[in-house]
């Protein structure tokens, strides 16, 4: 629906990227457009053709007008839809059947269905019909496809990233996270996410007083929008000074590259990009056991999953994750043979391909 900060935003745009480079023509398109929600549209390739439908104070019907004579004129072989814009789109399927939708679930189905049993019941007509292919991103999304729609029809496509690199700014940062410790041996632990319930980082924050309590030489790094709404001050305050919120930044990346351990505290997740990022570089992953991240992280091996979801559970797994470090190679390794954003591409191709021959038999 925009290109905002979040990760399937910063999905959608890699993947366009990706296809692009691999050959392939591509149109990203947006239901809105402007400053205050097109974060991740700096990173599109400039190469590719970018269209928004402002639909913001437009009755539905004309929304609908507009996207149908948009890709009337277009004649894509696949529409690729994410997160809940299906009611948008969906009335292409019915009047214009040259064209065929795939619809990647970004998170737990129960939580992505558009917000109303209405979405839901639309969601599930489509899907059930053929009308609309579903994508599901790990093989938890997969069972609670199956638990909430009742179907067994979705295909699993983890998702991919590419990997993080520095940018220009990357010696500044590293003076500034410096400045943040308190000698060489200090751990710098980072979390990337928007404040939202879902990402509970009241936790996150909760444990990290305990750590300090404790006398653990550590820093956390908060990255993402919303702490400075009133319910984020209100977390912030209760921060102790170790933790260190620093707003968005679109340079994520160079916070990653001077960091050794990697938090997600989560009650629900997809299959996060966040990690998936963090992961490309090495950097050690402790998460709590919800959604896709129980698929991808195998405590010990490639990071830590607290037991539960609880503050003796999470605080235990960061103990654990210092007492035990995992060799950064070995979890650079386990990324590219899964999740780099061109094997998952590859997937994604694979299946556009069978769309496209199964819909001209």
């Amino acid at each position: 629906s925009s290109l905002s900060s979040g990760g399937a935003e910063r999905f959608v745009v890699s993947v366009s990227n990706q296809l692009f480079k691999d050959g392939h023509d591509v149109i990203l398109c947006s239901m809105n457009d402007n400053e205050n929600i097109n974060f991740n549209k700096q990173f599109l390739n400039h190469c590719i053709k970018y269209h928004s439908f402002q639909i913001k104070g437009k009755p539905v019907v004309s929304i609908w007008k507009d996207m149908y004579i948009f890709l009337k004129k277009e004649q894509p072989d696949i529409v690729h839809c994410h997160l809940a814009v299906l009611q948008y789109v969906f009335p292409i399927c019915l009047f214009y059947k040259k064209i065929r939708i795939v619809h990647t679930i970004h998170s737990m189905p129960k939580y992505a269905s558009g917000g109303t049993m209405w979405h839901a019941k639309l969601f599930k007509m489509l899907y059930r019909s053929g009308l609309v292919i579903p994508v599901t991103i790990s093989k938890e999304c997969h069972l609670g496809y199956k638990e909430f729609y009742h179907l067994d029809n979705d295909i699993i496509i983890e998702n991919g990233v590419s990997q993080a690199v520095s940018t220009y700014a990357f010696e500044k940062v590293r003076k500034e996270v410096e400045k943040y410790k308190t000698g060489s041996e200090t751990k710098v632990f980072i979390h990337v996410a928007r404040f939202h319930e879902h990402k509970n980082q009241t936790l996150l924050v909760k444990a990290f007083n305990r750590l300090n309590a404790e006398g653990v030489d550590f820093i956390l790094l908060v990255i993402g929008e919303g702490f400075d709404s009133e319910k984020g001050m209100v977390l912030q305050n209760i921060a102790c000074r170790k933790i260190h919120f620093l707003g968005l930044k679109n340079n994520v990346s160079d916070y990653l590259k001077c960091s050794d351990y990697f938090c997600l505290s989560s009650r629900n997740e997809g299959l996060p990009i966040s990690l998936l990022e963090a992961m490309s570089l090495g950097i050690t992953p402790i998460c709590t056991p919800v959604g896709g991240m129980k698929n991808v992280i195998r405590t010990g091996i490639n990071g830590y999953l607290s037991v539960d979801s609880s503050l003796e559970g999470y605080v235990s797994a960061l103990r654990q994750s210092m007492k035990n470090p995992i060799d950064k190679q070995f979890i650079v390794e386990d990324y590219e043979n899964h999740y780099s954003i061109s094997c998952c591409v590859r997937k994604y191709v694979e299946l556009f391909e069978n769309v496209k021959s199964n819909k001209n038999k």
